[in-house]
């Protein structure tokens, strides 16, 4: 949100528009202070932020938005969305590039061990990552996987990662398999570990990643009415959800030490506004921009008044939407998220 507001902030500087106020948050007031005639307020209520221009819905107030050419009010709402867009690419770029969850980079890892099988006999236990087999190194599942079909009936040689020490298991991979367990008798764990990525490899993923984002915003009811998503994954969410899902995040940073987390919550709910907010909605930017289309199509623009209670009953729904969804994230809390990092 924060983003957002500065968008509109700098294209209506830049504008020659004047701006009254860039505020952090909604009032009472905490912090407050004027610089080159705009008052930056930090305020209590950590809801997002706003930018107050003069006379927005006044035209006749020289310097105001609402005096200005349609191109110059249409690029002003616009820059919310656009730098929006530009976070979105940005935090998944550096989510790329910092190290993006890759199963298929992951070691072996045994995750659970059956009973009377060899690996139990050997002395392996849940936990253990696989190193190597016979002096070759296991990068992955599939490897150490084909050097267990190549030594069915046959000892290998095998160093396990456990508990920060490496240690030596020969195990012999039956030939004859029982029914419903592999011929060494372990459950492998597919855990992706984060890999880094080179920087323009990482600024395209960001690109597609926030192409994609806002696809999946468009597709989603639709998604959702032929079963391709689930309920839970289409549900909107409010300050509570949002709330819970960052410390998700930031518990996932402290315990993993990658950024991933929070690098991808803040591309997701960025592109995620970037779309949202371009609706044709009354109150939005999306429906201050069809303002604008009528005035140029019809000529002349909608009286002022009649625009801003248009955008003031709008408003009051949206709230009320948003009153309702936070209540439901109170009392239907989200599942936990395995962010896949470790």
């Amino acid at each position: 949100m924060i983003a957002h507001e500065l968008g509109h902030f700098i294209v209506a500087k830049k504008s020659g528009i004047t701006v009254e106020e860039f505020a952090v948050g909604f009032p009472p007031r905490l912090l407050s202070r004027v610089v080159g005639g705009v008052r930056y307020s930090l305020n209590l209520i950590p809801f997002g932020a706003y930018v107050k221009m003069l006379g927005e819905e006044d035209p006749t107030a020289p310097g105001s938005f609402a005096s200005q050419g349609k191109l110059i009010r249409a690029a002003v709402l616009v820059a919310g969305s656009a730098m929006n867009f530009i976070v979105a690419v940005t935090a998944f770029a550096l989510a790329y590039g910092t190290g993006w969850p890759d199963a298929s980079a992951a070691p072996p890892e045994i995750g659970g061990i059956a009973a009377g099988s060899p690996a139990e006999s050997a002395g392996l236990q849940a936990g253990d990552l696989v190193r190597q087999v016979n002096g070759r190194d296991m990068a992955t599942i599939p490897d150490f996987q084909r050097e267990i079909q190549q030594h069915l009936g046959a000892p290998m040689d095998i160093a396990v990662l456990r508990g920060g020490e490496t240690i030596r298991i020969s195990v012999t991979p039956r030939a004859q398999v029982p029914e419903g367990q592999g011929a060494l008798g372990v459950q492998l764990v597919r855990r992706a570990i984060p890999v880094r990525h080179g920087p323009a490899e990482s600024v395209v993923f960001g690109f597609r990643n926030t192409i994609g984002i806002i696809a999946t915003t468009v597709m989603a009811p639709v998604m959702a009415i032929r079963g391709e998503l689930s309920p839970e994954l289409v549900r909107p969410i409010g300050i509570p959800g949002m709330t819970q899902i960052a410390a998700q995040a930031a518990t996932a940073v402290i315990d993993s030490g990658w950024w991933f987390p929070v690098l991808l919550i803040v591309g997701a709910f960025s592109a995620s506004l970037a779309f949202v907010n371009m609706l044709p909605l009354p109150a939005l930017d999306g429906g201050r921009l069809l303002f604008v289309a009528i005035e140029a199509v019809r000529g002349r623009r909608v009286r002022p008044e009649r625009e801003a209670l248009i955008h003031l009953v709008g408003m009051a729904v949206l709230l009320t939407l948003m009153v309702m969804i936070s209540f439901n994230d109170l009392l239907v809390p989200l599942a936990h998220i395995d962010w896949g990092v470790r």
